[in-house]
């Protein structure tokens, strides 16, 4: 059972969710895209890199295979997404943007200025401290079910916590660019993730959370 203050971070997020519904079926009068046709564009973007499919989309955006089905074919029907052979599987697509469909994503990931303005509420300790706690949750959502793997750093081969202990700047250290991270460095979705072993995910996460207490 959630305690009083859980229930008052809760209620703060569904607050914030719903202003973002808001904003996003507003921004879907005026590109005449629906909310689900703006996330796949951005999705699409986001993993170009990783020829991604329907059903990929679908998984990540928590959608169902239907849902993502006919989003994607108004997308191609509208020419901001072709489906292409796939490099791996010949008998599969993957979802490619053309050049107007590139415009288009980088119009749908933009946030909402009122979300950037209200970030700006908080400062530099603030905001990486609040990745931070945003880590910690959707680690815990993973772990449950509730949302599909995320490439998060903390979930990385990459990853290793507190590899520079006496350096509040750069705590930790990402193999793949060879260099220190900060907290605020750390990311959600890395599109040179590589998921490490169970066991080496526990070992890492167990050591991210003790940098935490110090």
């Amino acid at each position: 059972m959630a305690d009083e203050v859980s229930n008052k971070l809760l209620s703060g997020l569904n607050r914030i969710g719903l202003a973002m519904r808001s904003a996003a079926w507003g921004d879907a009068t005026e590109s005449g895209l629906t909310p689900t046709q703006s996330q796949i564009l951005a999705f699409i973007a986001a993993r170009s890199a990783q020829n991604p499919r329907s059903g990929d989309a679908a998984d990540a955006l928590g959608i169902t295979p239907q849902t993502a089905s006919v989003a994607i074919a108004a997308l191609v029907a509208k020419g901001l997404v072709a489906k292409v052979p796939d490099s791996s599987d010949r008998r599969a697509s993957s979802l490619k943007l053309t050049r107007q469909g590139e415009v288009a994503a980088r119009v749908a990931a933009q946030w909402p200025d009122f979300l950037i303005a209200a970030m700006q509420e908080l400062d530099e300790a603030e905001r990486a401290l609040f990745l931070r706690i945003l880590i910690k949750v959707i680690r815990r959502l993973q772990i449950d079910g509730q949302i599909v793997p995320q490439r998060l750093c903390v979930t990385c081969v990459h990853f290793q916590p507190d590899a520079h202990p006496h350096n509040p700047a750069g705590r930790h250290h990402c193999r793949f660019v060879d260099a220190p991270l900060g907290e605020a460095d750390l990311r959600l979705d890395c599109g040179d993730h590589r998921a490490a072993t169970p066991d080496a995910v526990n070992a890492a996460w167990a050591s991210f959370l003790r940098t935490g207490t110090r």
